[in-house]
């Protein structure tokens, strides 16, 4: 291990940890106003994106939170639909109808 590494250890810690922080923070700040579009549902912690959740999330925690970083991830989030987790799962299993975006 190099000594500068082992030098700013800890800071690098702190500056991974805040960023991604603040990336995780930006999802949710673009959730803030939306709701589920079955039964509108409209608490952050409760709301993904169908069908790109995952993708969305773990793109998220990789890019960066400049615009060109947040393009791609923009563009899944305007081509999914903004669900609650219990809706997500309806979809997923096929117990309510998937409506167009």
């Amino acid at each position: 291990m190099s000594s500068h590494y082992e030098k700013y250890k800890e800071t690098i810690k702190r500056v991974f940890k805040r960023n991604y922080r603040k990336r995780t923070i930006w999802v949710n700040e673009y959730l803030s106003d939306k709701f589920c579009t079955y039964c509108g549902e409209s608490e952050n912690a409760c709301l993904q994106f169908h069908p790109h959740e995952k993708e969305i999330r773990r793109t998220t925690r990789k890019k960066g939170l400049n615009e060109e970083a947040r393009r791609d991830i923009l563009k899944l989030m305007k081509t999914s639909k903004i669900v609650c987790a219990n809706c997500y799962l309806k979809l997923e299993n096929e117990i309510i109808e998937d409506l167009p975006i």
